[in-house]
């Protein structure tokens, strides 16, 4: 599947886009789709050449390669000036249809103003069919130029609504880009606090009941050591999969840093989150992690976790450091484990 200039229907785009990215075995996180959005788009020609490259070379494409493509041509710092120059397409567009506008409103005067000649001529009593004519020719060629000026003043707005719309894309994505762990696709922990936030205000404002993960995977300074940083990543990557599969819609998943991940479960019993806590345990360790280049397996993961409810009224930071609370005394009985602490 090779980049095109050119896709109609954007459900077709987002189709193509999981399409090469299911057969490239990649995690379809949102930079690793929004690489894939551009490059079957064309929207940026140097990336989509370089993806174009990777593939006819059968060079691996894994997240990590992605991630790289990601922040050259469409991270923070990139998408930042591309959104600098949507703002002064924008501000170009606004003095186009300012000058557009000044145009309308000349013409228009002018129109109106040949009407009252031509009412006036045609008033006459010694008005004659060459006079009559001649008005009539006058107001025809004036109609047509007003209605040139106002094709134009339409194409203007166009240019313009276009611009903003552009605009607007670009100030989502880096808000969203903002808000997402770069490594695993999940919330980062700004999101998280964020997220935590609003959750606890709608407890508050409904009494609806709310409880809180704090996840850890066992050993991973170990692990890093041993097989290095980019084994590492492969598993943060797997563990963030596994969570993420296995909560539901409204739930929020995020990195709380370092190899410590939280969930956030709103309208969700501490009995509840228990079950949901030892089906995480239970999902993460049943992955085995295996390089995919050498084949070789590093063995399974096991993860800890801590959990609590939200109790009515009290300090979002007591809230977070009971969970975290929970978290320790499950490492330090033995990991593999699930502790709530009410």
């Amino acid at each position: 599947m090779t980049a095109t200039t050119k896709i109609a229907n954007p459900r077709d785009i987002a189709h193509n886009v999981m399409t090469l990215i299911a057969e490239l075995n990649l995690q379809p996180t949102p930079q690793v789709y929004h690489v894939f959005y551009s490059y079957l788009t064309d929207e940026i020609p140097e990336l989509s050449q370089l993806i174009k490259v990777l593939i006819r070379n059968t060079q691996e494409l894994d997240e990590e390669t992605v991630f790289r493509i990601y922040h050259k041509f469409l991270g923070a710092h990139a998408m930042q000036q591309r959104l600098n120059l949507g703002v002064e397409g924008l501000q170009a567009a606004v003095e186009r249809v300012e000058e557009a506008v000044h145009n309308v409103i000349r013409e228009t005067e002018g129109f109106c103003e040949h009407l009252d000649n031509a009412s006036d001529q045609l008033s006459a009593d010694d008005v004659t069919l060459e006079v009559a004519r001649d008005v009539t020719r006058g107001l025809s060629s004036a109609t047509r130029d007003a209605h040139g000026r106002y094709s134009e003043f339409n194409g203007c707005l166009d240019e313009y609504h276009n611009e903003v719309r552009r605009v607007r894309s670009e100030l989502e994505l880096v808000r969203r880009d903002a808000l997402t762990d770069t490594l695993t696709g999940i919330a980062n922990r700004k999101n998280f606090d964020a997220s935590l936030r609003d959750a606890v205000t709608t407890t508050m404002e409904t009494g609806a009941p709310l409880s809180l993960l704090m996840i850890d995977i066992d050993h991973f300074k170990n692990f890093n050591d041993s097989h290095g940083h980019r084994a590492g990543d492969g598993v943060l990557k797997a563990v963030a999969r596994v969570l993420v599969n296995s909560t539901k819609g409204a739930d929020t998943v995020a990195r709380y840093g370092g190899e410590e991940f939280s969930v956030i479960l709103p309208d969700t019993t501490a009995e509840n989150a228990a079950k949901l806590a030892n089906k995480l345990r239970d999902n993460v360790s049943g992955q085995r992690i295996i390089n995919k280049k050498t084949g070789k397996d590093f063995g399974k993961l096991t993860v800890s976790i801590g959990l609590t409810s939200y109790k009515l009224g009290e300090n979002i930071l007591e809230f977070v450091d009971r969970a975290d609370g929970a978290l320790y005394q499950a490492k330090q009985e033995g990991r593999n484990t699930c502790i709530m602490i009410q």
